[in-house]
């Protein structure tokens, strides 16, 4: 099995993206074109690593050879509408590790109110060593897995039950 097990009082770190519909995301009825939220749902996706302290892709390229982190898989689910000049929250976690995949889920909401929700299946990426023009999976970095998992048992306490350290 690939999968790689997280304790059970460890939890997935998660990000709120905060963005406001413009016109220009709208469709003739004036409802967000659904193909807007698959675009939030990436910004959302590279925001989470940036607040896990993961440096930018240009850097972890030049560093460690690592490009990004392409989407093999994306589907959504649209339960309500939005419209322009509103504003709303996209909040991020990834839900699972694997050898060489994650998945990422992502629950768009205005205010109380969930607009979509999406889950995507990425990995991480270099340039390929036989066709630069091409990418290739590599295993999940464990430097980065580990800054992006947050523990939160104890977190009525402050203080993880599996660690000792300040949780959340």
């Amino acid at each position: 099995m690939n999968d790689i097990s997280v304790p059970a009082a460890v939890c997935a770190r998660r990000h709120i993206y905060r963005h406001r519909i413009a016109f220009s995301e709208c469709d003739p009825a004036q409802i967000v074109f659904f193909a807007n939220y698959f675009t939030w749902f990436d910004t959302a996706s590279r925001e989470f690593f940036v607040s896990c302290g993961i440096p930018s892709w240009h850097d972890t390229e030049r560093e460690r050879g690592i490009i990004g982190t392409p989407v093999l898989d994306a589907q959504a689910k649209f339960l309500n509408s939005a419209t322009y000049g509103e504003d709303i929250e996209i909040e991020t976690t990834v839900e699972q590790w694997n050898n060489k995949t994650f998945v990422m889920r992502h629950v768009a909401r205005r205010g109380e109110t969930i607009l979509a929700e999406g889950r995507e299946v990425r990995i991480f990426a270099i340039r390929d060593p036989q066709d630069k023009r091409r990418i290739k999976s590599i295993p999940i970095p464990e430097d980065i897995r580990n800054a992006c998992v947050q523990c939160r048992a104890g977190c009525a306490t402050g203080i993880c039950e599996v660690t000792g350290t300040p949780a959340g």
